[in-house]
């Protein structure tokens, strides 16, 4: 479980460019040694290792802290489900609004005609 993004220190318009590809192309070119246009030219990724591994580790980690948050979510809905559920079958619970009941339909009965 991750709550904290490591936040990449690199160059605005790398990331930039970086965000353009996205996390796929940007390993895919990493991955296969290819080219990337950085500012109207090619670049290698080589010379940009300093950058860009950070600001993938960084994206990993926003990843991930998505897949925490959500996996939180649902365990406190399954939580407050659960919760629901014990509420409404626990017997001191059935018993109180059997009480409440009774109380209302002895009234009814008991009432006066006009």
């Amino acid at each position: 479980m991750k709550f904290r993004v490591r936040r990449a220190k690199i160059d605005p318009e790398l990331r930039s460019t970086y965000e353009q590809y996205g996390v796929v192309g940007m390993q895919v070119v990493l991955g296969s040694t290819n080219y990337f246009r950085h500012k109207g030219n090619y670049a290698n990724p080589i010379e940009h290792l300093v950058s860009l591994l950070p600001w993938l580790t960084e994206q990993f980690d926003r990843t991930e802290r998505k897949e925490t948050w959500s996996i939180l979510t649902e365990v406190a809905i399954v939580i407050l489900v659960a919760f629901e559920v014990f509420l409404a079958i626990h017997p001191i619970a059935s018993h109180h609004s059997h009480q409440v009941v009774q109380g209302i339909s002895q009234d009814v009965f008991t009432a006066r005609p006009f």
